[in-house]
């Protein structure tokens, strides 16, 4: 299998990766291309492998996100709606992998948007269609046929490392926007301190739903390829459940289980994000989370493949 970025049939092993979430049984090889350095699962798993991998209990797809969580998440969802607003007020606006609208129904309070989804799962598709004033295609990006020229926004939260084609959607995302439009893509960055310090047991590996992974050098360059002008580039969420998280995965590996259990139950808990918040926000400021956002702008000439 080529490299979805440079074609390069060229690959170093990494690492072998389970489903550390969910402990569903599989092992998956974790590669990187030697001609660009993109990560990725080799052989890639196709839908009927992986959507056993995202459950009814994924984390995307809660309404009601358990209790302690509910604050934080609230919290992202408004970052995120933040961050858009100082670039359009209103518009058109897409969520790519928008599970059960969660965000896009933040939107609706965050100025003039016509509001439109793409989710693959058809469990968060259903939940999604219960909100009013939201449009959702279940599928991918590349198969929903949007005009030409059509949004003014389109937003990859967490999404991008999860969908087969990656190089593919990049360009669906820039045909589709309007000339000076805006793309959102917030992902996890394989070269972060966390993934060196943790390894095969970081949480934003998260195999196999995590089909590929962009140091910010390569996902820039991706970028700028494909015609668009990257304005932004920073750690956007400095979330320190991800590094407890990946601590609770290798104390299971080892054997230490109650301590594992007893690091997530922590996790979950009020204090835990009272606590933690000083420290994400370090994180984020410095420019250190794993958690990175780039922002990009549609240029007036024409991108050819």
């Amino acid at each position: 299998m080529a490299c979805d970025f440079c074609g390069s049939e060229s690959i170093k092993q990494i690492y072998k990766l389970k489903d550390y979430q969910f402990k569903i049984p599989g092992e998956f090889n974790l590669v990187k291309c030697n001609g660009c350095n993109l990560l990725y699962l080799y052989p890639q798993p196709n839908w009927e492998i992986l959507k056993v991998h995202y459950p009814t209990n994924y984390d995307a797809y809660q309404l009601k996100p358990k209790s302690a969580f509910t604050i934080w998440n609230h919290y992202g969802l408004y970052r995120r709606c933040s961050i858009i607003s100082k670039y359009k007020k209103g518009g058109m606006l897409l969520d790519v992998g928008c599970a059960t609208g969660s965000f896009l129904t933040t939107m609706k309070n965050c100025g003039e948007w016509k509001l439109y989804g793409v989710e693959k799962s058809e469990y968060a598709v259903n939940l999604a269609r219960k909100k009013d004033g939201i449009n959702i295609y279940q599928g991918e990006i590349i198969d929903a046929k949007f005009p030409d020229n059509y949004f003014d926004v389109i937003t990859w939260w967490d999404v991008l490392e999860h969908v087969p084609n990656p190089s593919a959607s990049l360009y669906e995302t820039y045909r589709i926007l309007k000339p000076g439009g805006w793309v959102f893509i917030q992902t996890p960055d394989p070269d972060s301190w966390e993934a060196h310090i943790f390894g095969k047991y970081w949480r934003g590996f998260e195999a196999p739903r995590h089909l590929h992974l962009f140091p910010r050098p390569l996902l820039i360059k991706r970028l700028t390829d494909f015609g668009f002008n990257v304005k932004f580039v920073r750690s956007f969420a400095g979330n320190l459940s991800i590094i407890f998280t990946s601590l609770s995965y290798f104390l299971d590996s080892v054997g230490y289980d109650k301590l594992s259990k007893g690091i997530k139950s922590f996790t979950n808990s009020y204090f835990f994000y009272i606590l933690g918040f000083p420290f994400s926000l370090l994180l984020r400021t410095a420019n250190l989370s794993s958690s990175v956002l780039y922002v990009a702008q549609k240029s007036s000439t024409k991108y050819f493949l």
